[in-house]
């Protein structure tokens, strides 16, 4: 049985990190070492952590998601390394259903299905029907990419890929390490038994805003050479391309009359270009300061 290294990476995440360390110490699967990484939390978050028996590697402010989880892959001790968000939980025998999948030398990582736990709110009902985040109920080798909610990686394999690229501060950090994989022959696995569930709860401000990075990511190539100018001309194509989105999805939702969802759509019309300008202005502004 492979040893596996489990990380968390953390930030502000005091309502359900208890839940999800609940679920990582329930696993049938036995994980070897649990490291947290305190990505600058200011909550409660590492009071909660500190009554489990973890590991906790704290960064000195909120450097994002893909900081995070390079930071586990150079700390932990084990070739296999899992991961789960803070905002979700996994059912028991999930690390044994993604453990499982490596049968062969040449499967560089493994996923199962993310489903969402909370669909009672307009936010959330909408999070789900758009911003799904699993491929379907069937295995798939090699699917387009694994989301990194819930993965196990060799770390071997992970680090001569030069790792996670940190320009994706917080969304898409998991395409471009997929993409990366498969640029170099190595093979991937979705496995839809591995079941984890999404703890996350959105107003309709906090989905909009989400979907919002996760489209103008899109608009990059997905390599290791993304800079600043790709991140630029990617706010400005998702000022183009962001009305399109929306209509499309204001189309699928009147066209099954769930009205609720189509008050999403029509509030993201309005607020989309004020949070593009936004974006747009900080990018800038991040950019002189490294000057």
């Amino acid at each position: 049985m492979e040893k596996v290294t489990l990380y968390i990476p953390c930030f502000d995440a005091e309502r359900t990190i208890k839940e999800c360390l609940d679920s990582v110490i329930a696993q049938t699967y036995p994980i070897n070492e649990i490291i947290i990484i305190d990505d600058g939390c200011q909550d409660k978050t590492m009071d909660i952590v500190s009554k489990y028996p973890v590991r906790v590697i704290k960064h000195d402010r909120n450097k994002g998601l893909a900081v995070a989880r390079n930071t586990a892959f150079k700390e932990c001790r084990n070739d296999f390394v899992a991961a789960l968000d803070a905002d979700c939980a996994a059912h028991s025998d999930w690390l044994k259903q993604i453990m499982d999948c490596f049968s062969q030398g040449d499967i560089a990582g493994a996923g199962g299905i993310l489903i969402e736990r909370h669909t009672n709110s307009v936010a959330d009902k909408w999070r789900a029907l758009h911003m799904s985040q699993a491929w379907g109920k069937e295995a798939i080798e090699n699917p387009p990419f694994l989301y990194g909610n819930n993965t196990v990686f060799r770390k071997s394999i992970v680090k001569s890929m030069g790792m996670y690229n940190e320009i994706f501060r917080n969304n898409y950090e998991d395409v471009c390490l997929s993409a990366s994989f498969y640029d170099k022959g190595f093979n991937l696995v979705y496995n839809p038994k591995g079941i984890v569930e999404h703890l996350r709860q959105d107003t309709v401000l906090s989905v909009l805003r989400t979907y919002r990075n996760w489209q103008y990511h899109r608009n990059i190539k997905i390599d290791k050479t993304a800079n600043f100018s790709r991140i630029i001309a990617a706010q400005l194509g998702g000022i183009l391309d962001l009305p399109n989105d929306i209509l499309d999805i204001l189309g699928q939702d009147w066209q099954v009359r769930n009205y609720k969802l189509v008050f999403i759509g029509l509030v993201a019309v309005f607020y989309y270009p004020w949070l593009n300008i936004k974006y747009l202005i900080y990018s800038f502004i991040s950019w002189i300061s490294k000057k």
